[in-house]
Parts: C-alpha cells; sequence; structure tokens
C-alpha cells in the first residue's frame, strides 16, 4: 500500500514540477529582470580597481569599487552585482581558511562574480565545490555550451573560433589533431597570467551548478574556466577589461547580467578543498588510481593503513584495482579523512547514495530484528544528518515523504544526503528545477 501512495505521490510532484518549471522558464529568462543597464555594481578588491569601474561604468547604472580589507558584507545589499578580486597571495594562503572578504556563507546572498583566483580562494574559506582545480587557464575559451549566457545582453558567435594544435594536456583525452576556440585576448600565444579552473568531475550531482566554457588549461579538457554555483559565477580568467578583447568583454559582462538573476539561489553541499587541511577523496578514486601505473602509489595516502595492508595482500595492482572497483560503493572516509570499508554497508551491499538506501534503511528501522535496527540507525544518522535524529520508523516516514523530491546525494560533498533548498522552498523536484529554472522569481 505504502509504495502504491508513494508511486501516486511521485507522479503527482513529477506533473506539477513540470507545470512549475513550463511557468519558469516557458518565456525569456531574463523577462522581469533588470538590464544590464540598470544594475548597481561593487568591484571588491584593490589590485585592479580602476580598470574595472572605468570598463563597467560604460555599460551599467552604478559602479564602486571598495578595498577588499575594508568591505562591510552587510552593505552588499546596497548592490545588485557584487565582483570579488581575490587573488591567490602568501597573504591570502594564510588567512582564506580563517575568514573572507564576504563574510559567513550562510550570511551571504548577494549575486557575485568571482574574478580568477577568486574562485579558489573563496572555495576555501566557505568549502565550495571551486576548491579543486588548476592554476593553469590561459584567457582561451574552449566548449562553450548553448547556453543564454552567451546570447544575452551580448551574442557570443559560438561558431567564430581559431583552430589550434591540441594541448599536450589534453591529447589523453582527444585523439584530433586541432581543437576550435575562441581567444579573450588579442595575443593569445603570449605568455599570460594564469586563471583558476575547476575540475568539472560529478558537477551534474549539484542542481544548482551550471558549466558553461572551458579553456585551455595544462590538465584536463573537462576542467570548467566559466561556470555557476547558486549565487556565485566563477569566471576563472585572469585577465582584466583592459587585457580583454571585445569578446571576452561581452562575456564578462554577460557573466554580470547572468548572475543578477541569482539571488535565491545558494551553493549547497559542504566540499572541502584539496588545497586545505585533510581530504577525502570521491570513493571512486581509489579504483580509477590503481588502474594507472602513474597514480596508484597515491593510494597509500588515501586509504587508512587498515585498508593499504589489506590490499597488499592481494596479487599485483590489477587484482587491488580489481578489488577496490568491487567494494567502492562501501567506502567511506574515517575521522582522519582516510577511506576505509563501511562495515554496515558491505553487509547490506549497498552504497549510501543508492536510490533504494533510505527506503531500505527506514523499513529496516521498524524490523523485529536488533541488528537490523541498530544498523539502519547508524546509517542514517551518519549519512542523513538533516533527517530526524530518531530512531522512529513512523518520523522517518514522514520526513522521507515531505522531501524525497528534493534530496540528492554525493561523495564529493562530505559523503552524505543534502536537501535541495530551493527546489522545496518552490515544491520543484530537484531533477527538474535545473539551469535558468533556478532564477529569481
Amino acid at each position: 500500500m505504502k509504495s502504491l501512495f508513494l508511486k501516486c505521490r511521485r507522479s503527482l510532484v513529477g506533473k506539477l514540477s513540470t507545470l512549475v518549471l513550463f511557468a519558469i522558464v516557458g518565456s525569456s529568462p531574463f523577462a522581469s529582470a533588470k538590464e544590464l543597464a540598470e544594475l548597481r555594481v561593487v568591484y571588491v578588491g584593490s589590485e585592479r580597481a580602476n580598470e574595472f569601474v572605468d570598463f563597467l561604468r560604460q555599460h551599467v547604472a552604478d559602479v564602486h569599487s571598495v578595498d577588499r580589507d575594508e568591505f562591510n558584507p552587510a552593505d552588499g545589499d546596497k548592490f545588485d552585482v557584487v565582483l570579488l578580486d581575490w587573488p591567490q597571495s602568501s597573504d591570502a594562503r594564510l588567512t582564506r581558511t580563517q575568514s573572507s572578504p564576504l563574510g559567513p556563507r550562510e550570511n551571504w546572498s548577494r549575486p557575485t562574480v568571482l574574478l580568477g583566483s577568486a574562485g579558489l580562494n573563496l572555495a576555501c574559506a566557505w568549502q565550495l565545490r571551486g576548491g579543486s582545480g588548476c592554476t593553469c587557464l590561459d584567457p582561451v575559451a574552449y566548449d562553450l555550451k548553448n547556453h543564454v549566457i552567451f546570447k544575452s545582453p551580448f551574442a557570443i558567435d559560438r561558431a567564430a573560433t581559431t583552430a589550434i594544435d591540441t594541448p599536450s594536456s589534453f591529447q589523453d583525452d582527444l585523439e584530433a589533431k586541432s581543437i576550435d576556440v575562441i581567444p579573450l585576448v588579442d595575443d593569445h600565444e603570449k605568455h599570460w597570467r594564469a586563471g583558476w579552473c575547476t575540475y568539472s568531475t560529478a558537477f551534474e550531482v549539484f542542481p544548482e551548478v551550471e558549466f558553461f566554457c572551458g579553456g585551455v588549461n595544462h590538465k584536463t579538457p573537462t576542467a570548467a574556466a566559466i561556470w555557476r554555483q547558486g549565487n556565485l559565477m566563477h569566471f576563472g580568467f585572469q585577465q582584466s577589461p583592459v587585457e580583454l578583447n571585445d569578446v571576452g568583454d561581452k562575456m564578462l559582462l554577460n557573466a554580470i547580467a547572468y548572475i543578477s538573476h541569482f539571488s535565491q539561489d545558494r551553493p549547497i553541499a559542504i566540499t572541502p578543498s584539496v588545497f586545505v587541511g585533510p581530504y577525502t577523496r570521491p570513493r571512486s578514486s581509489v579504483a580509477s588510481y590503481l588502474a594507472n601505473p602513474d597514480r596508484a602509489k597515491w593510494v597509500e595516502r588515501m586509504v587508512t593503513p587498515e585498508l593499504w595492508a589489506t590490499m597488499q595482500n592481494l596479487d599485483d595492482t590489477d587484482a587491488m584495482a580489481a578489488w577496490a572497483k568491487e567494494r567502492t560503493p562501501y567506502f567511506t572516509p574515517d575521522a582522519a579523512s582516510k577511506l576505509e570499508i563501511d562495515k554496515d554497508l558491505e553487509t547490506i551491499k549497498m552504497g549510501f547514495d543508492d536510490p533504494g538506501f533510505l527506503p531500505s534503511m527506514i523499513e529496516h528501522l521498524a524490523s523485529n530484528e536488533q541488528g537490523d535496527s541498530a544498523r539502519a540507525k547508524r546509517l542514517l544518522l551518519r549519512y542523513v544528518p538533516e533527517g530526524p535524529k530518531s530512531d522512529d520508523a513512523n518520523t522517518w516516514n514522514l520526513w522521507y515523504d515531505q522531501n524525497e523530491p528534493f534530496l540528492f546525494a554525493t561523495d564529493y560533498g562530505h559523503y552524505r544526503w543534502y536537501i535541495d533548498p530551493l527546489a522545496k522552498q518552490r515544491g520543484v523536484a530537484t531533477a527538474q528545477l535545473r539551469g535558468t529554472a533556478r532564477m529569481d522569481q
């Protein structure tokens, strides 16, 4: 009876979600919002204030600049968009784990453009998704998506590309001898100061994340250069408007215009950066690294000594990789952020992010078998921190019925389940509330 009820409820939620989604994106996504020329913008930084202010003055209604160290986060509410310029430095590395120019993450709601390495520094300070990547981004855009951000307010011709030799760092992933790119500077072969690109693995898991384009970098063709995370626009290219060409300037202006429509969305997952303290790799890393001779030696640092000793008893790295792949769903971080086997998950033969995990564990809470009930309670408390602090199956059933359409799980964000707050607030299933549908209502 319960499964029939859930089926009917999910069908109704899906239909309602589709209707709401159509209402949100059925018209122009910029229909009821301010135009670029109406925006009030503030540049928060010191290094390039004049360059940004002089440029933006030609395009927006009002622009100010404030030194990063003097900015009062409460003043952000006076502006439609904040531009944060926070370059990498020894001082930034010392302070970014203690504070940020924008204050605490939970208090910040202003649409914000993170210029260059500001994306890395803020990710370190706030434990955002952008804290894993490389300071190796050239001012050359690659793989522009068919998205409104390249159409409004300035049309970017995605077909107006330049062919360059496939970068050596891309050749393991791409067979083509050349790739089509769009340079954002006049002389793209000159040595430019590198920007920050973020590894985009598992971006699709996060409902509040959008990938707009990558760029030429020294790591991987899938790294993101321009992308959105809630109310934050990551503009990873390091160049200022004075250095950018006409296309680069228009991409920056489009990014400012687009993010101005996202004051209600927020970054969701808590994702520690690899550059700050202990960091747990995603579960799949163990098997994939063991399968790569150049990376196999890294696994010892990723797992507990006990798990490494177990794998060392196997014949060779191929056997270790096969063993790890089979047990990947059961890996979990210990208190020191090292991966170990979760014996409870191994017993139930299910990963914490399996679609059947929550219904199964809630059902086991009511089991007459004491071991099943105790194990289910441990697993729910471990992987669903936003759930009820209770071992009562009815309480959990009620919570699950109320939140199931808005839940997602990831091992890129503290190995846990999250509730998508914007989806819940709007009553739209997380699976449907993506991209432009998350714009302000």
